[in-house]
C-alpha cells in the first residue's frame, strides 16, 4: 500500500505476466477486469482487492455478520447477498465479499479485524479445476461426502492457505500477501498442462453472479454429484 499526497494508493501482491485489456480504479485498487486472451479456462483470478474480515468470538457460532448466520461447525460456509462466511475452529470465522456490489462498510460489533490488505485471494475457476489442483496440493478438496461448498485449511504448494470449494469449477483462497506474486507464478507454471491461464476479475464476477443467484445456504446444502474430471494431460 502506497500514500501519494493523501492518497491511499492499494496495489494487489499478484502481477500476471500480460497486458490488460479492461482496466478500472476502485477503492484507491487498480483492477484488472479483462485480458486480451484469456481463452476458454481454467483460469486464475486475482480477487485481493475483495473485502474480507475475520471474526473472532467465544460464541462465535451465534454470530450473524450482514446478516449471514455463521455455520455451526469447523469446515462449513454460508453464502447469503455476495458474502460467504468460512467456519474456521471453535472462536473464529472468516468473512468474504465475493459479490460485485460496492465495498461493503466494516461490520458492527466486537471482535472484527480487516485482513484485506494483509492477505492475497486469488480464484480458479473452470470445468478442470479438480485436476488443476491435483498439481498443486494434496488436499481433498471434492470429498463427494462432506459436500461443497466447504472450508479446507492447510498447505496449497507448501504454503498455507485458507481454501473454500464452492462446486467442482470454482475455489477461492486467501493466503499471506507476501506469497502472492511467487505463488500465483508457480500456480501457472505446475497447472500449466492443465492449460491454466490469467483472466481478469469480470470472467469471476459473470461466474458468481449465476451461481449465487440461486443459492442462500449453510454448507452441505449442495452435494458433489458432479463426474470427476479426467487428469490432464502430463
Amino acid at each position: 500500500m502506497i500514500a501519494t499526497r493523501g492518497t491511499r494508493i492499494r496495489q494487489s501482491p499478484v502481477r500476471f505476466d500480460a497486458g490488460a485489456l479492461e482496466r478500472v480504479q476502485r477503492d484507491g485498487w487498480d483492477i484488472i477486469r479483462r485480458y486480451p486472451d484469456e481463452g476458454g479456462g481454467p483460469w486464475l483470478i486475482d480477487l485481493s482487492h475483495r473485502s474480507r474480515w475475520d471474526l473472532q468470538h467465544p460464541e462465535v457460532g451465534s454470530q450473524r455478520p450482514f446478516g449471514v448466520p455463521v455455520p455451526g461447525k469447523p469446515g462449513e460456509v454460508a453464502i447469503s447477498g455476495g458474502f460467504v462466511v468460512n467456519r474456521m475452529n471453535r472462536t473464529q470465522a472468516s468473512l468474504w465479499h465475493l459479490g460485485a456490489s460496492d465495498r461493503p462498510l466494516m461490520p458492527s460489533g466486537i471482535g472484527f479485524t480487516e485482513t484485506t490488505d494483509g492477505h492475497c485471494m486469488l480464484a480458479f475457476l473452470g470445468s478442470e479445476i479438480a485436476s488443476v489442483f491435483e498439481h498443486l496440493t494434496n488436499l481433498d478438496l471434492f470429498d463427494r461426502e462432506r459436500g461443497l461448498p466447504r472450508l479446507v485449511q492447510g498447505p496449497v504448494l507448501h504454503v498455507p492457505c485458507q481454501v473454500v470449494a464452492l462446486d467442482r469449477s470454482a475455489v477461492v483462497m486467501t493466503l499471506s500477501r507476501g506469497y502472492g506474486r511467487t505463488f500465483a507464478e508457480a500456480a501457472l507454471k505446475f497447472a500449466r498442462p492443465c492449460g491454466l491461464g490469467p483472466a481478469g476479475e469480470a470472467r469471476f464476477d459473470e461466474w458468481f453472479a449465476g451461481w449465487a443467484a440461486t443459492r442462500s445456504f449453510d454448507s452441505g446444502a449442495i452435494r458433489a454429484g458432479d463426474p470427476t474430471e479426467p487428469p490432464c494431460s502430463s
